[in-house]
């Protein structure tokens, strides 16, 4: 029986069969990629065969294997080599591999925009490409550098509108000075659309930045904005959305919810009535048992009855309470059931923050234009209630090539700040954390409705409802009536106009400005309590600030290749003047006649205030000169002068000389074959600061707002007039202003702080560039200025000269690699940055026995706790409680450590598969100590978890009845008084001393106390790890794109910052991040996780 095979059956199988067929007739070839230049193998490069998804790398010895077959083509990419295509015409094909020179010679923007190649650079800079940090969001795009720079400290603030401190090289104190395009600005980063952002490039040190005079000192952040559009049509239209919830802490003070306020565990409400006048003042008393204190450290909640906040007062009627130790206490309070309330209080308070922000940009090139407009917002809700900051930015770019030789190119920014209120968290009653976790306990509780109801009852806008009336602030009182609003208005833009003379020549004229105003206002109601205003009768006070600078800068540039037949040159010159001025106004009533009526008028006493006003001019004049040798060696000098009119006279002008060499010893040195490239460097620079300073805050002291209020530093960049006799105003005892005359001699042959720069650094590159090694060496010498003393018969307090000498010596290391490269399948990326630096005194100003020449300037050491030889905490068997130093009339000292971190790095890990990418970056600190400072004072008031737990939790309730039972983990030392080694604090007599386990009991709460009243046991290290960005990235197939479709690109990403925190859950009380440097801490916001997703499409 014959079969039949019907035609649609006949069609299907020749489809199904047809890849079969295909197949069939491709064959296993055989290949080696070998370099074109000296005939050696090359590892990783990518095969794919043109027009399909077959592809394979080459191995460690060039050889690849491939399905292929004769007239295939195959596509040869890699990384340092040209793409190039190859036909099979047999079975073994033989690639030679073409070095991409534009790898190897990348262009940079060094100081001033100089435009070179990196190859010929004799100092440390690092490009990093910012499309990467616009996806997982900060408020400040500079903190999205952090851990990704060697040798670059970015201590990201929490606080809403406040910058990182951005320190280089460990120089704290000083800031790099911040350049857009090669102009550098006075204004904070804040305002920058991170979406405006094409690179950034750090130049690290003056040895890089010396052009910039002494804005230079510490280096540069070079900002390099995009630029009109690399579209093929001509136009482009970016559209980018990313939304943040944060929610979720990574470190929050561990408090107690046991006990509550009140002192040696008791406690009893006296009520009724309003503030004492005196209460801040010497005189204060409270009307009840410690309802007047600050500490937690009254009675267990048991539900025992007490007198406190919420009992109804009557006059008429007496309560009596007895305390466990037998006392008693009478009062007009009715008791109320003594229960923790409020658990958890600070979170049931704080909200999830959010940050949004949203950008359109519109990009346009011809062959003559390039232009580019962008309007961006950036919204953030604060986890603080009531607290938010507005942030709308405009940008505009024009460039226009009239004509081969002229080219003329524009661009301004404009931001716009706004906050109805920003949370404080200085230390003192102005502070929401101070209120809730550091001196307020759990026997209220935040949602409760006299305490969410702020008011009291018939006296709105006169007193506020709190636990009670004469300690501390409701935190929804202060943060829905104590309003810190802040605006500002940021712009600054530069136009430059080019022109090139020949083909070697061209000049550039760069005009620039900088500006910003600033209006900062603070209400402190009625009833608010702050330090120095026991009268709580409200305040108000502004603070306007604005800056102006001006700078215009003629540059000269030549340029010769070959000259001689093996010399290149290229050579700078220019000229800058830079006009600097800057007011600021702060005036504030003296108390409030109308509760509620925030104005100047309303002051019940004379208005207070400050004024300040400074100008600077400054005239420069710099160069710069290259000279390559076959581009195998290349020397470069440059030299900035400036005259500033803000210093004296007779040392108004400096010179900043830098000495640059570099060589690419792969060049003309035959290297393994491992190694693609090798440069070595080495480089030298002289550098001075101006009299300037990077920050201002007004000078409040002859005001109300000395003992109280926000603090808010602005960018500032203006002068001292540190060496000048100026005049200061300060109240004298009847609050008149007085004005006094500097009682300080400054010596006639003073000069501003110098730093003395050397650099060596070497470049390595291996496995045809995928595998990348910077490795830097520097050592800073600084002379500073210093306070001396003198005789108070010469009429004078100090004598201010030159002094301080201290070295800085550092490494610094970024590795880069490409282990996986595959475009149609996994790559992967990585890159780790790491740095290191000691300072050292070679001349101390100031020594003593503990800190002088030779040591560490950055030494932390103070009043420790007596040990015996052994190591055991030595206890007074009278008091129970630990020894001090002091105790025993010794002025020795504990050294506890070095406040700078042996070790900072950073690592970012990029995988991408086809159209899915995931982005994760760690990084951290090794190393260093310090003062943990809210660990410290919640364990001083009896609020921390400590304070409650463990053996000392078990005897704390005896204290009640005023029983001392709690023992000491130490010994006694008896048989002699303990003498002390003076520098060292350590026991000289310890063979006249009998030692024996202390059995001496003592009050828990003195006992605490003491152990946290000095740093001894309160130093932590700040060695740390964070999670500190993931990004999964989607970006969708091009088949969905194309010149007919309106979208031509689209991303959605799910993004995460600040994810995990990796630190010894005991100190999680303390973001260190925040604190690179410092050897003690403050208070600050709780750090929370951010989770969210971002979005981006081209149109």
């Amino acid at each position: 029986m014959s079969k039949v095979i019907t035609p649609p059956i006949k069609a299907f199988l020749m489809v199904l069969l047809f890849p079969v067929f295909v197949w069939a007739q491709k064959e296993t070839i055989t290949g080696k990629v070998i370099s074109s230049t000296d005939q050696t193998p090359v590892a990783g490069a990518t095969l794919m065969v043109k027009g399909t998804k077959i592809g394979t790398s080459s191995a460690l010895d060039g050889t690849f294997t491939i399905k292929a077959k004769e007239g295939d083509v195959l596509v040869l990419t890699g990384i340092g080599i040209q793409k190039q295509e190859v036909t099979v015409k047999g079975a073994m094909v033989v690639v030679n591999a073409v070095t991409d020179q534009r790898n190897l010679n990348e262009v940079v923007v060094t100081a001033t925009g100089i435009k070179k190649e990196s190859k010929r650079l004799g100092y440390a800079i690092q490009t990093i490409d910012a499309s990467a940090m616009t996806q997982a969001r900060e408020a400040d795009p500079i903190n999205s550098l952090k851990g990704n720079s060697a040798g670059l400290e970015v201590n990201i603030n929490q606080e809403i509108g406040h910058p990182a401190a951005v320190v280089m090289r460990g120089e704290n104190g000083e800031s790099p000075v911040f350049v857009v395009d090669g102009v550098p600005i006075s204004s904070d980063t804040y305002n920058i659309n991170a979406d405006d952002i094409e690179s950034y490039t750090v130049l690290k040190g003056p040895n890089a930045a010396a052009l910039y005079g002494f804005q230079g000192k510490s280096g540069a952040i070079i900002i390099n904005t995009k630029k009109g559009t690399k579209d093929k049509r001509g136009f482009n239209v970016t559209i980018n959305s990313s939304t943040q919830i944060e929610k979720g802490f990574i470190a929050l003070p561990k408090y107690q919810d046991t006990y509550g306020p009140g002192d040696n565990g008791k406690y009893a409400f006296g009520g009724g009535g309003s503030s004492p006048s005196s209460y801040f003042g010497s005189g204060a008393i409270g009307v009840g048992i410690n309802d007047y204190d600050y500490d937690v450290w009254g009675p267990q909640f048991r539900g025992q009855l007490l007198p406190q906040f919420d009992g109804q007062y009557n006059a008429s009627q007496n309560y009596t309470t007895t305390f466990a130790d037998g006392s008693t206490y009478t009062g007009h309070v009715a008791p109320t059931a003594w229960t923790a309330r409020g658990k958890d209080n600070l979170k049931h308070f704080i909200q999830p923050g959010l940050l949004s922000s949203n950008s359109v940009a519109i990009s346009s090139s011809t062959d003559k234009t390039d232009i580019r407009l962008s309007i961006g917002n950036t919204y953030q809700k604060g986890i603080v209630p009531n607290t938010q900051l507005n942030n709308g930015n405009f940008t505009a770019s024009v460039v226009e090539r009239f004509t081969k030789n002229f080219t003329a190119t524009a661009y301004i920014n404009y931001s716009r700040q706004s906050s109805p209120n920003v949370p404080d968290v200085n230390y003192g009653p102005n502070s929401i954390i101070y209120n809730i976790i550091i001196w307020g306990g759990a026997d209220w509780s935040v949602n409760q409705p006299n305490i969410r109801n702020y008011w009291q009852p018939g006296k709105v806008g006169i007193e506020q409802n709190y636990e009670e009336y004469y300690r501390y602030n409701n935190p929804w009182f202060m943060s829905y009536e104590w309003l810190r609003g802040h605006y500002q208005n940021n712009e600054y833009g530069y136009v430059s106009l080019n022109y090139k003379i020949s083909p070697s020549l061209d000049v550039q004229f760069r005009p620039s400005l900088t500006a910003y105003d600033m209006f900062n206002s603070e209400k402190l109601p009625y009833s608010a309590g702050v330090y120095g205003r026991p009268l709580r009768q409200g305040d108000y006070r502004e603070d306007r600030r604005s800056l102006f600078e001006n700078n215009e800068d003629l540059q000269v540039r030549y340029h010769k290749d070959n000259l001689a037949g093996f010399l290149d040159l290229q050579a700078v010159g220019g000229a800058t003047t830079r006009n600097f001025s800057f007011n600021s106004n702060f005036e504030s009533t003296n108390y409030l006649n109308v509760p509620g009526i925030y104005s100047f008028s309303n002051s019940l006493g004379a208005l207070t205030g400050s004024s300040f006003h400074s100008s600077m001019l400054v005239l420069s004049a710099y160069y710069s000169v290259d000279l390559g040798y076959k581009s195998y060696l290349t020397a470069n000098v440059t030299g900035r002068v400036d005259k500033s009119s803000s210093l004296p006279s007779n040392s108004d002008a400096y010179y900043y000389p830098s000495f640059n060499l570099a060589t690419v010893v792969s060049d003309y040195v035959k290297m393994p074959k491992i190694i693609s490239f090798f440069k070595l460097r080495g480089s030298y620079a002289e550098s001075k600061d101006g009299g300037t300073t990077p920050l201002f805050s007004p000078n409040v002291s002859s005001t109300p707002a000395s003992n109280y209020g926000y603090t808010w530093y602005s960018p500032y960049g203006g002068p001292t007039y540190q060496f000048g006799q100026t005049y200061t105003l300060n109240p004298t005892y009847t609050n008149q202003n007085s004005a006094k005359y500097s009682d300080q001699l400054v010596s006639n042959s003073i000069h501003t702080s110098e730093r003395k720069a050397t650099e060596f650094g070497l470049d390595l590159r291996f496995l045809n560039n995928r595998i990348g090694l910077d490795l830097t060496r520097y050592h800073y010498h600084n002379e500073g200025i210093v306070n001396q003393g003198v005789s108070d018969a010469s009429g004078y307090s100090s004598y201010v000269t030159n002094g301080g000498i201290y070295t800085n010596d550092g490494w610094e290391a970024v590795l880069n690699g490409k282990p996986i490269v595959n475009p149609r399948g996994l790559s992967w990326s990585v890159t780790a940055n790491f740095s290191t630096y000691v300072r050292k005194w070679v001349s101390d100003a100031n020594p003593d026995s503990w800190q002088h020449n030779g040591t560490r300037v950055d030494l932390v050491y103070g009043n420790g706790f007596v040990r015996a030889t052994d190591g055991k905490l030595v206890i007074d068997p009278a008091s129970g409680v630990y020894v001090r130093y002091s105790d025993l009339g010794s002025s020795a000292q504990k050294i506890f450590g070095h406040s700078d971190p042996d070790w900072q790095w950073g690592l970012v890990n990029t995988f991408s598969y086809k159209n899915f990418s995931l982005r994760f970056q760690f990084d951290g600190l090794v190393g260093g100590v310090i003062e943990d400072y809210v660990r410290v004072k919640t364990l001083q008031g009896g609020r921390h978890i400590e304070a409650a737990t463990g053996a000392i939790g078990l005897a704390r309730p005896n204290d009640e009845a005023n029983i001392p039972s709690y023992v000491g983990t130490g010994v006694n030392l008896t048989g002699a008084a303990i003498a002390l080694d003076p520098i060292t604090g350590k026991i000289t007599n310890m063979k006249a001393l009998t030692e024996t386990t202390n059995a001496s009991k003592s009050l828990v709460q003195p006992f605490v106390y003491d152990a946290a009243s000095i740093a001894d046991l309160n130093i932590i290290k700040k060695t740390n790890v964070k999670l500190r960005e993931v990004v999964i990235t989607y970006k969708l197939p091009e088949r969905f794109f194309g010149r007919k479709n309106i979208l031509q690109g689209a991303s959605v990403s799910l993004v995460g910052r600040n994810l995990l925190y990796f630190f010894p859950n005991r100190y999680k009380d303390l973001d260190v991040d925040q604190y690179t440097q410092d050897a003690g801490s403050g208070l600050q916001t709780p750090t929370v996780r951010s989770y969210g997703f971002n979005l981006n499409a081209n149109f």
